[in-house]
């Protein structure tokens, strides 16, 4: 049985799609056949970012339902990475319970299954992530995404038994006139274990528009392998980064 990642976040726009896509690319790269899945039904944007957007025919939602056969809903998106959509809309009226079947299935198949889900708080996250292997809770520097991060993680120990590890998205090396905490502090405040931090960068940004991962600066790449790493069992550590104390947020 293959390992079955959620990734997930608190709000939109924290770089859960981007980095599903990365990671996918960098476990291929690790010698793992992996298989990436749209789960954010009505705001699908996986295809695009691999590039396979011309060729969905079946979805996610349609395998769960028996509508066709796993080798019709999976594209190849790359050597050893393949690729399972998502609907616009759950016209099939398919339940989590059936969804999180279809993933199972997948997960027999596959060394790695990577879910790309919408916020927490909706139910299909909620029940994917309740039958996953481990949860990657993304978020953003700033006290408005910590927040929404705190109140992710209280939900889903709550909710679930599920291993969930934190990964620092788009963190900047400083901001002029603001003392930002070391991504280690800002896990420690999330009592989270911190899987990986990638740094803020233009070239990401820019590299969206047109298949942003092989056009990712090579710090960025690494981090990115790095987090794949730690997701296959390797111990790498972490770079040394001198953290600070802030202020309780409320």
């Amino acid at each position: 049985m293959g390992k079955i990642v959620v990734i997930t976040g608190a709000k939109g726009g924290c770089g859960k799609t981007t980095l599903t896509a990365a990671l996918g690319r960098a476990m291929a790269e690790l010698g793992k056949t992996t298989c990436l899945v749209d789960a954010c039904v009505g705001r699908r944007g996986l295809d695009l970012l691999l590039g396979v957007q011309d060729k969905v025919i079946y979805d996610l939602f349609d395998l769960a339902s028996g509508e066709c056969a796993m080798e019709q809903a999976l594209l190849t998106a790359g050597e050893r990475l393949f690729f399972v959509s998502c609907p616009a809309e759950n016209t099939a009226g398919v339940s989590p319970k059936q969804v999180c079947g279809a993933v199972q299935r997948l997960g027999k198949r596959f060394d790695c299954v990577l879910l790309d889900t919408s916020g927490i708080f909706d139910d299909l996250p909620l029940t994917l992530c309740a039958e996953a292997d481990e949860v990657l809770l993304v978020t953003l520097p700033g006290d408005e995404a910590s927040r929404g991060c705190e109140r992710a993680a209280v939900l889903l120990r709550e909710k679930t038994r599920t291993p969930v590890s934190l990964v620092m998205n788009a963190w900047p090396e400083r901001v002029p006139g603001v003392k930002l905490p070391a991504p280690e502090a800002e896990a420690a405040y999330l009592d989270l274990p911190l899987l990986g931090s990638i740094a803020r960068s233009e070239a990401v940004y820019a590299a969206s528009f047109n298949h942003p991962v092989s056009a990712y600066p090579e710090k960025i790449r690494r981090e990115i392998l790095c987090i794949a790493r730690r997701l296959c069992g390797e111990n790498v550590p972490p770079e040394t980064v001198k953290a600070r104390r802030f202020p309780w947020r409320s």
